[in-house]
């Protein structure tokens, strides 16, 4: 069977950086690894993770317990996923994203970039 990948969306009107810490912690305590991340300002973060496939059902109950909405589709592929056995030819490992979008009234956070010498 191929390589799955699990491409989750979510928002959250929560504090942006204790979000962002609940959903790190929701991955790692699922038995994940968080492979990288991308900043978009302070509107958005892309955490790019893998994950034992046998323990999507953690992931699922833990994201479920952070101030933040999952998209429809996303929850639907999270159970889905959790009821699959790796006795059904499911790889080991799940490959996945999950994009937050924070929602806030707060200004474009800004980082000077540093002039390149020369």
């Amino acid at each position: 069977m191929g390589r799955k990948f699990l491409q989750l969306n979510a928002t959250s009107r929560g504090p942006r950086h204790q979000i962002i810490e609940l959903a790190k912690d929701a991955i790692t305590a699922s038995g994940g690894w968080i492979i990288d991340f991308r900043l978009f300002s302070n509107l958005s973060i892309c955490i790019n993770f893998e994950l034992p496939f046998d323990q999507v059902g953690r992931l699922r109950d833990a994201l479920a317990e952070i101030d933040m909405r999952l998209s429809d589709a996303g929850f639907q592929t999270l159970e889905a996923l959790a009821g699959i056995t790796n006795q059904d030819g499911q790889p080991a490992e799940l490959m996945g994203s999950l994009q937050i979008t924070f929602i806030h009234d707060d200004p474009d956070l800004r980082i000077p970039v540093p002039m390149i010498p020369g």
